[in-house]
């Protein structure tokens, strides 16, 4: 199977994250991750699973907000390298914007190329706990040290194909933003808060996806 080789930023980690005790750690610590919520995870749990020391998670990062910070640009890394991809040969705008709201809404192939961690896992902890890579008192500081690149970035390839669809529109990168986080948003409503959207119904990517399609065609009126 093709196999995606992203690397986050550098500065998030301590160590070179490729060794066989780093992958061990972002391995297991996606999994603790999932399971505990940011909240309940630490370090020392994470050392347990493993089988090593607390310290030795240390030496690989610095707290467990720069190891969800990791993820979080893991998976902006993957899900916007997987869009250009999917979307290489397709000529027509809308078809191509289509595929972007479908990859964004989870709703991948069987055959979507994995990477070092489990894109899946990825997107689970990012619709449960990626906000808390953001929502804090020094979001600032870490926008300055570009943390939030890979979202950025993903957010303008979504623009650009808005754009593309309606060359007049005054607002794409709100539009491109608002799609990014209505598919992951939605998803968490769907399962967790019920009553805020339709959706939950049926609990389905596939309808997460379609309605987005719908909501983005209406807003730049392609017929």
């Amino acid at each position: 199977m093709a196999r995606y080789h992203l690397e986050p930023d550098a500065s998030l980690s301590l160590r070179d994250t490729g060794s066989p005790m780093g992958l061990r750690i972002l391995t297991e610590g996606l999994v603790l991750m999932n399971e505990l919520g940011l909240e309940a995870f630490t370090f020392k749990k994470l050392a347990e699973r493993i089988g090593c020391t607390e310290v030795t998670v240390y030496h690989y990062f610095t707290n467990k907000q720069r190891l969800l910070q990791y993820y979080f640009q893991f998976y902006w890394l993957w899900l916007r390298t997987h869009g250009e991809q999917e979307g290489h040969n397709v000529k027509d705008p809308v078809e191509r914007l289509h595929g972007t709201i479908r990859a964004l809404a989870g709703v991948w192939s069987a055959s979507a190329p994995a990477a070092q961690l489990d894109p899946k896992a990825l997107r689970d902890l990012v619709v449960n706990e990626g906000s808390k890579s953001f929502l804090h008192k020094n979001v600032d500081t870490d926008n300055e040290l570009k943390l939030f690149k890979p979202y950025k970035d993903l957010c303008a390839q979504v623009a650009a194909e808005v754009k593309a669809c309606a060359p007049r529109l005054r607002s794409a990168r709100s539009f491109a933003t608002t799609l990014v986080e209505m598919s992951h948003s939605l998803e968490f409503a769907m399962h967790h808060l019920p009553a805020l959207t339709e959706l939950s119904v049926k609990q389905d990517r596939k309808h997460l996806a379609r309605f987005l399609m719908e909501l983005s065609d209406r807003y730049l009126a392609v017929e």
